[in-house]
C-alpha cells in the first residue's frame, strides 16, 4: 500500500480522474491543471473505512483502491448500490444540493484527495467545459445505477454476474487497471452477494459453473475474462452507458470569444 500511496504522490499528473474525462473530451493543459490544483488533502485510508462524512463540505476523489456506496435495513441487510473505483468522485450531490441518500465504505486500503466542494461549484463559471465534465461524471453513476437497477430486477444470476464483471472491466480499462482480459476484483463473494441481491451460495455455485464453461477465472482478487464474447452474449452487454460525447457547443466553448 505505501509502495502505491508513494507512486500516487510521486506522480498526480496520471489523476485517473483526468484518464475518465479524457474519454468525453480532449482536455486542454490547463484544464488539466485545473483538476490538478482542486486537490487539497491526499490520503491514505485502511480498509473499513467511510470514504467522506456524510455532512462534509469536500468532495472524495479515489485515487487507488476499492470502494462501495450501500444501504444497510433495518435488520442489518445491507444492499450495496456501486463499487467505487479510481477516478470516481463521492460526495458531489452531497457537496451542492446538501443531500446525501448512501454510506460509503473502503472495502480495500485506499488512497483518496479531498477536494473542495465549493471549488466543483466555481467550475461552472470559471471552467465550464471542465463542469460538463464532472456532471457528464455524475450521470454516468445513474446510467450504471439504471442499469443494476435492470440487473437486480429482470436477469438472473449468470446474467447479473457477466455484467457485473465486464462492466468492471470497462470502467478499469478505462483508467489503466487492466491487462488485456484481466483485472485486480479485491472483493469477497459475500460484497458480489451485496451487490447483485444473492446469496453467498448462489454466488459460489453460478461463479463454478462459469468457470466451468471456460467463461471466466476468478480466484486471489483476480479476475480473468476467458470469453468476453460469450459473456457479452449473455447478458446483452454494451459499454454505451460508460461512454459520451461532449456537445459540441460546451467542447468548443471559448469563455474570452
Amino acid at each position: 500500500m505505501q509502495e502505491n500511496y508513494d507512486c500516487v504522490m510521486e506522480n498526480l499528473a496520471t489523476n485517473p480522474l483526468i484518464e475518465k474525462l479524457k474519454l468525453l473530451m480532449d482536455l486542454t493543459d490547463d484544464e488539466v491543471q485545473v483538476i490538478l490544483d482542486l486537490s487539497f488533502k491526499t490520503q491514505k485510508l485502511p480498509k473499513g473505512q467511510s470514504l467522506i462524512p456524510s455532512n462534509s463540505e469536500n468532495v472524495s476523489l479515489v485515487m487507488d483502491g476499492w470502494a462501495c456506496r450501500y444501504k444497510i435495513l433495518s435488520d442489518g441487510r445491507r444492499q450495496i448500490t456501486s463499487f467505487i473505483l479510481p477516478g470516481d468522485l463521492t460526495g458531489v450531490r452531497a457537496c451542492l444540493f446538501g443531500v446525501s441518500d448512501f454510506d460509503t465504505e473502503t472495502l480495500t486500503d485506499c488512497v483518496t484527495t479531498l477536494i473542495d466542494g465549493k471549488d466543483i461549484a466555481r467550475l461552472f463559471y470559471e471552467a465550464p467545459r471542465l463542469a460538463a465534465a464532472v456532471t457528464w461524471a455524475s450521470a454516468r453513476e445513474e446510467a450504471m445505477l439504471t442499469e443494476h437497477v435492470v440487473s437486480l430486477g429482470r436477469r438472473n444470476a449468470r446474467e447479473r454476474m457477466a455484467h457485473l464483471f465486464l462492466e468492471l472491466h470497462s470502467r478499469l480499462e478505462i483508467v489503466g487497471f487492466v491487462e488485456k482480459l484481466a483485472y485486480g476484483m479485491p472483493i469477497t463473494q459475500e460484497m458480489i452477494a451485496d451487490c447483485l441481491g444473492l446469496s453467498i451460495v448462489h454466488v459460489n455455485r453460478t461463479l463454478k459453473a462459469m468457470r466451468k464453461e471456460g467463461l471466466l477465472e476468478y480466484y486471489n482478487g483476480y479476475v480473468i475474462l476467458k470469453n468476453a464474447k460469450k459473456l457479452r452474449s449473455i447478458c446483452g452487454y454494451d459499454s454505451n452507458h460508460l461512454e459520451g460525447t461532449l456537445h459540441p457547443e460546451i467542447a468548443d466553448y471559448d469563455p474570452d470569444a
